[in-house]
């Protein structure tokens, strides 16, 4: 990941994070959030997850994690076990996206620092969650 990305990860390692999960929360899709779980399980049964969703799927890890080389340990573990594409340069390009790679920095702000931030309204704004919920898999 870029330095830019990494310092700023860094910086903010130690701010208060309203959830932490572990692995097993995470791969068996046990957390808080309906969009995040259902993407997981869709990975899980089909090895595929929508694009969005995946760059949804990554940020959440960031900031569901004590630190960021947790989360990066926990998304490439749960990407190379159960994407179709782990283990691969795509695979692991789109974690890393995740990161601030291939990225820019953006406004500074808590767990993220200047990392792209990405929430559950933004998939509101731009999806149909509903039918997403809906799908069956």
């Amino acid at each position: 990941m870029p330095s830019w990305a990494y310092d700023s990860l860094i910086s903010h390692q130690n701010d208060l994070k309203d959830y932490l999960y572990s692995l097993e929360e995470l791969e068996n899709a046990k957390t808080h959030d309906e969009f995040w779980n259902k993407a997981q399980k869709e990975m899980v049964i089909t090895g595929k997850m929508h694009g969005y969703m995946r760059m949804y799927w990554g940020k959440k890890i960031i900031e569901w994690s004590l630190t960021i080389n947790d989360a990066f340990s926990k998304a490439l573990y749960l990407n190379d076990r159960y994407s179709i594409d782990g283990r691969d340069a795509n695979g692991y390009a789109g974690i890393a996206w995740c990161y601030g790679k291939h990225d820019r920095p953006w406004k500074e702000r808590e767990i993220f620092g200047k990392i792209r931030y990405m929430n559950d309204k933004g998939l509101i704004k731009k999806f149909n969650m509903k039918k997403y919920l809906d799908l069956k898999l």
